[in-house]
């Protein structure tokens, strides 16, 4: 099964997942993309004018299942595409002078893994590329079962954040022990910053930074990659 998602006035005016597996198309999200549309025209009373577009996969079902394949003729109804952030499975994207002119007119931030189809395409096309924000770290305090995530987020402006979502069993929705709570890191700090400094900034997680690994691994790959820190 795969969903539409929407949320209005978060960094763009509006911001779509699509979630799921399969083919991004009309047949699948036609409908409610009108429907989202309309809501906004609704609430704000104009067309929006720049929107995000988050491809996320759907993996219950295994690494292997997700979306495939983008028909060209959804992602043309996209007209204000300011941001696209697309999953490794997605390799590739038919192109249309249509397509192409909202591409270029939006001058598109692309985002995605890093060696990935999403960042040959930004290569090919003279687009800006920016990394897909994602988890690089869990770590669970056996004591107590509380559980803390750290996503690794790449913002609008440019700036870089990490989120850290903690789940404490039996907390309530005010209690300090759960919640999200954010650190800001330099724009380019796979530059200057390692795996270990930045587990050092999280020093009731034993270290499950770097013990995890993936944020290794990205500041290696970062550091011969072309990313765009600027605003979007």
């Amino acid at each position: 099964m795969s969903i539409l998602n929407f949320k209005i006035k978060d960094e763009y005016d509006i911001r779509f997942d699509a979630f799921g597996e399969g083919l991004v198309c009309n047949d699948a999200f036609g409908s409610s993309f009108d429907r989202c549309i309309e809501h906004y025209r609704e609430e704000c009373g104009k067309e929006p004018q720049d929107i995000s577009f988050l491809i996320e996969n759907n993996l219950t079902k295994g690494p292997d299942n997700g979306f495939k394949e983008i028909e060209t003729a959804f992602l043309e109804r996209f007209e204000g595409l300011k941001e696209l952030i697309l999953p490794d499975s997605i390799t590739e994207i038919r192109m249309t002078d249509k397509l192409l002119q909202i591409l270029k007119d939006n001058n598109t931030l692309i985002r995605g893994s890093l060696d990935s189809f999403a960042e040959r395409f930004a290569a090919y096309m003279g687009l800006n590329f920016r990394p897909a924000d994602f988890v690089f770290a869990r770590h669970e305090f056996e004591k107590t079962h509380e559980i803390t995530v750290l996503t690794l987020v790449f913002r609008r402006d440019g700036r870089v954040v990490i989120r850290a979502d903690v789940d404490s069993p039996g907390s309530s929705a005010g209690n300090s022990f759960g919640g999200v709570f954010y650190k800001e890191l330099p724009a380019d700090f796979w530059m200057n910053m390692t795996a270990e400094e930045i587990s050092e900034m999280y020093p009731g997680l034993d270290g499950a930074v770097a013990k995890d690994g993936r944020m290794a691994d990205f500041i290696t790959k970062a550091k011969s990659h072309k990313i765009y820190t600027g605003k979007n």
